[in-house]
Protein backbone atom coordinates (compact mmCIF):
# COMPACT_ATOMS: atom_id res chain seq x y z
CA UNK A 1 0.00 0.00 0.00
CA UNK A 2 2.81 2.43 0.86
CA UNK A 3 4.43 1.78 -2.54
CA UNK A 4 1.15 2.53 -4.34
CA UNK A 5 0.63 5.68 -2.27
CA UNK A 6 4.11 7.01 -3.03
CA UNK A 7 3.63 6.25 -6.71
CA UNK A 8 0.28 8.05 -6.72
CA UNK A 9 1.79 11.15 -5.08
CA UNK A 10 4.67 11.14 -7.57
CA UNK A 11 2.34 10.83 -10.54
CA UNK A 12 0.12 13.69 -9.33
CA UNK A 13 3.18 15.91 -9.00
CA UNK A 14 4.27 14.95 -12.52
CA UNK A 15 0.80 15.39 -14.06
CA UNK A 16 1.22 19.09 -15.00
CA UNK A 17 4.37 18.20 -16.94
CA UNK A 18 2.62 15.33 -18.73
CA UNK A 19 -0.29 17.59 -19.66
CA UNK A 20 1.87 20.42 -21.03
CA UNK A 21 4.89 18.77 -22.65
CA UNK A 22 4.51 17.71 -26.28
CA UNK A 23 6.19 14.31 -25.87
CA UNK A 24 3.48 13.22 -23.38
CA UNK A 25 0.55 14.61 -25.36
CA UNK A 26 -2.18 12.05 -26.00
CA UNK A 27 -0.62 9.41 -23.74
CA UNK A 28 -2.22 10.16 -20.35
CA UNK A 29 -5.05 7.60 -20.66
CA UNK A 30 -2.55 4.90 -21.55
CA UNK A 31 -0.12 5.84 -18.79
CA UNK A 32 -2.85 5.68 -16.15
CA UNK A 33 -4.08 2.32 -17.47
CA UNK A 34 -7.44 3.48 -18.83
CA UNK A 35 -6.49 2.31 -22.32
CA UNK A 36 -5.33 -1.31 -22.56
CA UNK A 37 -3.88 -3.29 -25.50
CA UNK A 38 -6.17 -5.59 -27.52
CA UNK A 39 -6.92 -9.14 -26.40
CA UNK A 40 -5.46 -12.15 -28.22
CA UNK A 41 -6.81 -15.60 -29.05
CA UNK A 42 -3.51 -17.50 -29.07
CA UNK A 43 -2.57 -20.21 -26.51
CA UNK A 44 -0.23 -17.87 -24.59
CA UNK A 45 1.58 -14.57 -24.81
CA UNK A 46 5.06 -13.11 -24.36
CA UNK A 47 5.33 -9.57 -22.99
CA UNK A 48 8.56 -7.69 -23.80
CA UNK A 49 9.10 -4.40 -22.00
CA UNK A 50 11.70 -1.85 -23.18
CA UNK A 51 12.26 1.72 -22.00
CA UNK A 52 13.28 3.76 -25.02
CA UNK A 53 14.78 3.48 -28.48
CA UNK A 54 18.11 1.96 -27.42
CA UNK A 55 16.60 -0.94 -25.49
CA UNK A 56 14.09 -1.49 -28.29
CA UNK A 57 16.77 -1.91 -30.94
CA UNK A 58 18.57 -4.35 -28.66
CA UNK A 59 15.49 -6.57 -28.36
CA UNK A 60 14.77 -6.73 -32.10
CA UNK A 61 16.85 -9.91 -32.74
CA UNK A 62 15.14 -11.62 -29.78
CA UNK A 63 11.74 -10.71 -31.19
CA UNK A 64 12.72 -12.12 -34.56
CA UNK A 65 13.73 -15.46 -33.03
CA UNK A 66 10.54 -15.64 -30.99
CA UNK A 67 8.50 -15.12 -34.14
CA UNK A 68 10.49 -17.78 -36.02
CA UNK A 69 10.51 -20.43 -33.27
CA UNK A 70 7.17 -19.74 -31.57
CA UNK A 71 4.64 -18.48 -34.11
CA UNK A 72 1.88 -19.86 -31.87
CA UNK A 73 2.55 -17.22 -29.19
CA UNK A 74 1.14 -13.73 -29.05
CA UNK A 75 3.81 -11.07 -28.51
CA UNK A 76 3.11 -7.74 -26.80
CA UNK A 77 5.63 -4.90 -26.77
CA UNK A 78 5.58 -2.10 -24.23
CA UNK A 79 7.75 1.00 -23.92
CA UNK A 80 8.15 3.88 -21.52
CA UNK A 81 8.72 6.51 -24.23
CA UNK A 82 7.02 7.35 -27.51
CA UNK A 83 10.36 7.21 -29.34
CA UNK A 84 10.74 3.64 -28.08
CA UNK A 85 7.27 2.71 -29.26
CA UNK A 86 7.88 4.24 -32.69
CA UNK A 87 11.06 2.19 -33.00
CA UNK A 88 9.25 -0.97 -31.84
CA UNK A 89 6.66 -0.62 -34.60
CA UNK A 90 9.46 -0.04 -37.10
CA UNK A 91 11.89 -2.84 -36.22
CA UNK A 92 9.46 -5.38 -34.70
CA UNK A 93 6.45 -5.38 -37.01
CA UNK A 94 3.34 -7.53 -36.65
CA UNK A 95 3.33 -7.69 -32.86
CA UNK A 96 -0.05 -8.47 -31.31
CA UNK A 97 -0.03 -5.23 -29.38
CA UNK A 98 2.06 -2.10 -28.78
CA UNK A 99 1.46 0.03 -25.70
CA UNK A 100 3.07 2.47 -23.28
CA UNK A 101 3.75 0.94 -19.88
CA UNK A 102 1.15 2.22 -17.41
CA UNK A 103 2.13 3.60 -14.03
CA UNK A 104 3.02 0.74 -11.70
CA UNK A 105 -0.16 0.69 -9.61
CA UNK A 106 -1.09 -2.80 -8.41
CA UNK A 107 -4.66 -2.56 -9.73
CA UNK A 108 -3.51 -1.32 -13.14
CA UNK A 109 -0.96 -4.08 -13.58
CA UNK A 110 -3.44 -6.78 -12.54
CA UNK A 111 -5.93 -5.55 -15.17
CA UNK A 112 -3.17 -5.50 -17.78
CA UNK A 113 -1.98 -9.02 -16.96
CA UNK A 114 -5.56 -10.32 -17.02
CA UNK A 115 -5.91 -8.79 -20.48
CA UNK A 116 -2.79 -10.23 -22.17
CA UNK A 117 -2.17 -13.31 -19.96
CA UNK A 118 1.63 -13.47 -20.41
CA UNK A 119 3.41 -16.78 -20.05
CA UNK A 120 6.59 -14.75 -19.73
CA UNK A 121 7.62 -11.17 -19.09
CA UNK A 122 10.96 -10.22 -20.65
CA UNK A 123 12.60 -7.12 -19.20
CA UNK A 124 15.52 -5.33 -20.84
CA UNK A 125 18.58 -3.97 -19.02
CA UNK A 126 17.56 -2.23 -15.78
CA UNK A 127 13.90 -1.23 -15.64
CA UNK A 128 12.31 -3.00 -12.66
CA UNK A 129 8.77 -2.36 -11.38
CA UNK A 130 7.46 -4.26 -8.36
CA UNK A 131 3.75 -4.42 -9.19
CA UNK A 132 4.36 -5.25 -12.84
CA UNK A 133 6.54 -8.21 -11.93
CA UNK A 134 4.28 -9.35 -9.08
CA UNK A 135 1.20 -9.27 -11.31
CA UNK A 136 2.88 -11.50 -13.92
CA UNK A 137 4.02 -13.96 -11.25
CA UNK A 138 0.55 -14.09 -9.68
CA UNK A 139 -0.86 -14.77 -13.12
CA UNK A 140 1.39 -17.81 -13.46
CA UNK A 141 4.00 -16.26 -15.75
CA UNK A 142 7.77 -16.30 -15.57
CA UNK A 143 10.00 -13.22 -15.45
CA UNK A 144 13.35 -13.10 -17.23
CA UNK A 145 15.83 -10.22 -17.43
CA UNK A 146 17.80 -9.95 -20.68
CA UNK A 147 20.92 -7.85 -21.17
CA UNK A 148 20.82 -7.11 -17.46
CA UNK A 149 22.87 -4.29 -15.99
CA UNK A 150 22.89 -2.33 -12.76
CA UNK A 151 25.11 0.65 -12.05
CA UNK A 152 27.10 1.03 -8.87
CA UNK A 153 24.87 3.94 -7.91
CA UNK A 154 21.64 1.98 -8.46
CA UNK A 155 22.98 -1.03 -6.57
CA UNK A 156 23.85 1.20 -3.62
CA UNK A 157 20.36 2.73 -3.71
CA UNK A 158 18.71 -0.70 -3.70
CA UNK A 159 21.07 -1.75 -0.92
CA UNK A 160 19.61 0.94 1.36
CA UNK A 161 16.26 -0.88 1.23
CA UNK A 162 17.26 -4.56 1.60
CA UNK A 163 13.75 -5.89 2.39
CA UNK A 164 12.25 -4.22 -0.68
CA UNK A 165 15.18 -5.21 -2.90
CA UNK A 166 15.15 -8.84 -1.80
CA UNK A 167 11.40 -9.05 -2.39
CA UNK A 168 11.70 -7.43 -5.84
CA UNK A 169 14.61 -9.40 -7.24
CA UNK A 170 13.52 -12.73 -5.78
CA UNK A 171 10.55 -12.56 -8.18
CA UNK A 172 12.85 -13.08 -11.18
CA UNK A 173 13.18 -16.58 -12.62
CA UNK A 174 16.43 -15.92 -14.48
CA UNK A 175 18.88 -13.05 -14.90
CA UNK A 176 20.87 -12.85 -18.13
CA UNK A 177 23.58 -10.31 -17.36
CA UNK A 178 26.02 -8.36 -19.51
CA UNK A 179 29.22 -8.72 -17.48
CA UNK A 180 30.79 -10.20 -14.31
CA UNK A 181 30.83 -6.71 -12.78
CA UNK A 182 27.05 -6.40 -13.06
CA UNK A 183 26.60 -10.02 -12.00
CA UNK A 184 28.41 -9.35 -8.71
CA UNK A 185 26.04 -6.48 -7.93
CA UNK A 186 22.96 -8.57 -8.68
CA UNK A 187 24.34 -11.40 -6.55
CA UNK A 188 24.69 -9.03 -3.59
CA UNK A 189 21.02 -8.07 -3.97
CA UNK A 190 19.56 -11.50 -4.85
CA UNK A 191 22.06 -14.34 -4.26
CA UNK A 192 19.60 -17.18 -4.92
CA UNK A 193 18.22 -16.15 -8.32
CA UNK A 194 19.71 -18.11 -11.26
CA UNK A 195 22.14 -16.03 -13.32
CA UNK A 196 23.94 -16.33 -16.64
CA UNK A 197 26.58 -13.96 -18.00
CA UNK A 198 25.48 -13.72 -21.63
CA UNK A 199 27.26 -10.55 -22.80
CA UNK A 200 25.92 -7.30 -24.19
CA UNK A 201 23.06 -7.68 -26.68
CA UNK A 202 23.98 -4.29 -28.09
CA UNK A 203 26.56 -6.25 -30.08
CA UNK A 204 23.75 -8.10 -31.85
CA UNK A 205 21.81 -5.06 -33.06
CA UNK A 206 21.32 -5.72 -36.78
CA UNK A 207 22.84 -3.24 -39.20
CA UNK A 208 21.96 -2.78 -42.85
CA UNK A 209 24.95 -3.79 -44.96
CA UNK A 210 25.51 -1.72 -48.07
CA UNK A 211 26.17 -3.52 -51.31
CA UNK A 212 29.30 -2.54 -53.29
CA UNK A 213 27.10 -0.55 -55.68
CA UNK A 214 25.41 1.25 -52.76
CA UNK A 215 28.79 2.12 -51.27
CA UNK A 216 29.94 3.51 -54.60
CA UNK A 217 26.75 5.56 -54.99
CA UNK A 218 27.07 6.95 -51.47
CA UNK A 219 30.70 7.93 -52.06
CA UNK A 220 29.71 9.70 -55.27
CA UNK A 221 26.95 11.56 -53.45
CA UNK A 222 29.55 12.86 -51.01
CA UNK A 223 31.91 13.71 -53.91
CA UNK A 224 34.58 11.32 -52.66
CA UNK A 225 37.26 10.11 -55.06
CA UNK A 226 37.91 6.34 -55.37
CA UNK A 227 41.37 6.85 -53.86
CA UNK A 228 40.19 8.89 -50.87
CA UNK A 229 40.82 7.49 -47.39
CA UNK A 230 37.81 8.28 -45.19
CA UNK A 231 37.52 8.83 -41.43
CA UNK A 232 34.09 9.27 -39.83
CA UNK A 233 33.65 11.34 -36.68
CA UNK A 234 30.39 9.87 -35.40
CA UNK A 235 27.90 11.12 -32.80
CA UNK A 236 29.81 14.28 -31.94
CA UNK A 237 28.58 16.73 -29.30
CA UNK A 238 29.03 20.41 -28.55
CA UNK A 239 32.73 21.44 -28.72
CA UNK A 240 33.88 17.95 -29.76
CA UNK A 241 34.23 18.75 -33.44
CA UNK A 242 36.75 21.49 -32.70
CA UNK A 243 38.54 19.43 -30.07
CA UNK A 244 38.96 16.45 -32.40
CA UNK A 245 39.68 18.27 -35.65
CA UNK A 246 42.39 20.47 -34.19
CA UNK A 247 44.19 17.31 -33.02
CA UNK A 248 43.65 15.29 -36.20
CA UNK A 249 46.57 15.84 -38.60
CA UNK A 250 45.57 13.80 -41.63
CA UNK A 251 45.14 14.06 -45.38
CA UNK A 252 42.06 11.82 -45.26
CA UNK A 253 38.55 12.97 -46.01
CA UNK A 254 36.73 13.49 -42.71
CA UNK A 255 32.97 12.97 -42.39
CA UNK A 256 31.53 14.76 -39.35
CA UNK A 257 28.20 13.32 -38.17
CA UNK A 258 26.77 15.36 -35.25
CA UNK A 259 24.69 13.45 -32.72
CA UNK A 260 21.76 15.89 -32.69
CA UNK A 261 20.13 17.37 -35.82
CA UNK A 262 19.56 20.74 -34.15
CA UNK A 263 23.35 21.23 -34.24
CA UNK A 264 23.74 20.61 -37.98
CA UNK A 265 23.71 24.30 -38.95
CA UNK A 266 26.12 25.31 -36.20
CA UNK A 267 28.60 22.56 -37.08
CA UNK A 268 28.41 23.42 -40.80
CA UNK A 269 29.14 27.07 -39.96
CA UNK A 270 32.14 26.06 -37.84
CA UNK A 271 33.52 23.78 -40.57
CA UNK A 272 33.06 26.44 -43.25
CA UNK A 273 35.18 28.80 -41.15
CA UNK A 274 37.95 26.21 -41.11
CA UNK A 275 38.17 26.44 -44.90
CA UNK A 276 39.30 22.83 -45.05
CA UNK A 277 37.84 20.99 -48.07
CA UNK A 278 38.81 17.67 -46.50
CA UNK A 279 36.05 18.01 -43.86
CA UNK A 280 32.45 17.22 -44.82
CA UNK A 281 29.49 17.68 -42.48
CA UNK A 282 26.74 15.07 -42.81
CA UNK A 283 23.48 16.92 -42.11
CA UNK A 284 21.17 13.92 -42.39
CA UNK A 285 19.83 11.50 -39.78
CA UNK A 286 20.05 7.74 -40.14
CA UNK A 287 23.22 7.53 -42.26
CA UNK A 288 25.90 7.04 -39.60
CA UNK A 289 26.10 3.30 -40.28
CA UNK A 290 26.53 3.97 -43.99
CA UNK A 291 29.32 6.46 -43.24
CA UNK A 292 31.15 3.84 -41.20
CA UNK A 293 30.85 1.35 -44.06
CA UNK A 294 32.67 3.63 -46.51
CA UNK A 295 35.36 4.55 -43.97
CA UNK A 296 38.70 3.11 -42.96
CA UNK A 297 38.44 4.42 -39.39
CA UNK A 298 35.81 5.71 -36.97
CA UNK A 299 36.26 8.22 -34.16
CA UNK A 300 33.20 8.08 -31.90
CA UNK A 301 32.10 11.21 -30.06
CA UNK A 302 30.35 11.68 -26.77
CA UNK A 303 33.58 10.42 -25.26
CA UNK A 304 36.07 13.29 -25.54
CA UNK A 305 34.11 15.62 -23.24
CA UNK A 306 32.75 14.93 -19.76
CA UNK A 307 29.06 14.52 -19.08
CA UNK A 308 27.87 12.34 -21.97
CA UNK A 309 29.34 8.96 -21.07
CA UNK A 310 30.05 7.67 -24.57
CA UNK A 311 28.11 6.08 -27.42
CA UNK A 312 28.03 2.76 -29.26
CA UNK A 313 31.65 2.03 -30.18
CA UNK A 314 30.75 -1.41 -31.47
CA UNK A 315 28.87 -0.01 -34.46
CA UNK A 316 32.11 0.73 -36.39
CA UNK A 317 33.33 -2.78 -35.53
CA UNK A 318 30.21 -4.14 -37.23
CA UNK A 319 31.37 -2.24 -40.30
CA UNK A 320 34.74 -4.06 -39.99
CA UNK A 321 36.73 -0.93 -39.19
CA UNK A 322 38.75 -0.04 -36.06
CA UNK A 323 37.57 2.66 -33.70
CA UNK A 324 39.10 5.46 -31.64
CA UNK A 325 37.23 6.90 -28.67
CA UNK A 326 37.91 9.26 -25.80
CA UNK A 327 38.41 8.81 -22.05
CA UNK A 328 34.81 9.54 -20.99
CA UNK A 329 33.04 6.21 -21.57
CA UNK A 330 31.27 5.70 -18.24
CA UNK A 331 28.07 4.26 -19.73
CA UNK A 332 29.83 1.89 -22.12
CA UNK A 333 32.37 0.15 -19.87
CA UNK A 334 31.65 -3.36 -21.15
CA UNK A 335 32.15 -2.28 -24.78
CA UNK A 336 35.39 -0.53 -23.88
CA UNK A 337 36.70 -3.69 -22.22
CA UNK A 338 35.62 -5.86 -25.15
CA UNK A 339 37.20 -3.70 -27.84
CA UNK A 340 40.44 -2.93 -26.01
CA UNK A 341 40.97 -6.57 -25.05
CA UNK A 342 40.48 -7.59 -28.69
CA UNK A 343 42.87 -4.81 -29.81
CA UNK A 344 40.24 -3.55 -32.23
CA UNK A 345 40.31 0.06 -31.05
CA UNK A 346 42.17 2.70 -29.07
CA UNK A 347 41.06 4.85 -26.15
CA UNK A 348 42.86 8.17 -25.99
CA UNK A 349 42.38 11.83 -25.06
CA UNK A 350 42.02 14.18 -28.02
CA UNK A 351 45.52 15.64 -27.69
CA UNK A 352 47.04 12.20 -28.33
CA UNK A 353 45.08 11.46 -31.49
CA UNK A 354 48.21 11.80 -33.69
CA UNK A 355 49.88 8.91 -31.83
CA UNK A 356 46.70 6.84 -32.03
CA UNK A 357 46.50 7.30 -35.80
CA UNK A 358 49.98 5.80 -36.15
CA UNK A 359 48.85 2.61 -34.37
CA UNK A 360 45.46 2.12 -35.95
CA UNK A 361 46.63 0.26 -39.06
CA UNK A 362 47.49 -2.86 -37.07
CA UNK A 363 43.96 -3.06 -35.58
CA UNK A 364 41.87 -3.42 -38.74
CA UNK A 365 42.15 -7.21 -38.88
CA UNK A 366 41.17 -7.51 -35.22
CA UNK A 367 38.09 -5.36 -35.83
CA UNK A 368 37.02 -7.71 -38.61
CA UNK A 369 37.36 -10.75 -36.31
CA UNK A 370 35.45 -9.07 -33.48
CA UNK A 371 32.49 -8.16 -35.68
CA UNK A 372 31.07 -11.69 -35.25
CA UNK A 373 30.85 -11.40 -31.46
CA UNK A 374 27.22 -10.27 -31.61
CA UNK A 375 26.04 -13.65 -32.90
CA UNK A 376 27.60 -15.41 -29.90
CA UNK A 377 25.92 -13.04 -27.44
CA UNK A 378 22.55 -13.49 -29.15
CA UNK A 379 22.90 -17.27 -29.09
CA UNK A 380 23.69 -17.29 -25.35
CA UNK A 381 20.74 -15.05 -24.52
CA UNK A 382 18.38 -17.04 -26.73
CA UNK A 383 19.47 -20.33 -25.17
CA UNK A 384 18.57 -19.09 -21.67
CA UNK A 385 15.30 -17.60 -22.86
CA UNK A 386 14.28 -20.78 -24.67
CA UNK A 387 15.13 -22.81 -21.57
CA UNK A 388 12.80 -20.68 -19.46
CA UNK A 389 10.04 -20.87 -22.07
CA UNK A 390 10.01 -24.66 -21.94
CA UNK A 391 9.86 -24.94 -18.14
Amino acid sequence: MLYNLLLLLGSLLALPKWLTQKKYRGTIAERFGFKLPPRHSKPAAIWIHMVSMGETKIMAPIYKRLREHHPELAIYLSNTTMTGQTEAKKCMPDADGYFLLPLDFSWTMMRLVQRIKPRMLILSESDFWMNQIQAVKRGGGRVVLLNGKISERSAARFGKFPRFSKKLFSLFDHLCIQSPEYAARFTALCPYVPQSITGNLKLAIPTKKLTPDEKLAFRKKLKLEPTDTVITLGSTHENEEQLILENLPTSAKILVVPRHPERFAKVKKFVSELQNPQVIVIDQMGVLTACYQISELAIVGGSFIAGVGGHNIFEPIQANIPVIFGPYMETQKELVELILSAKAGIQTPAEKLPEALEEIGSLAQNAHKLSGEGDLVLDKSWKMLELNLTI
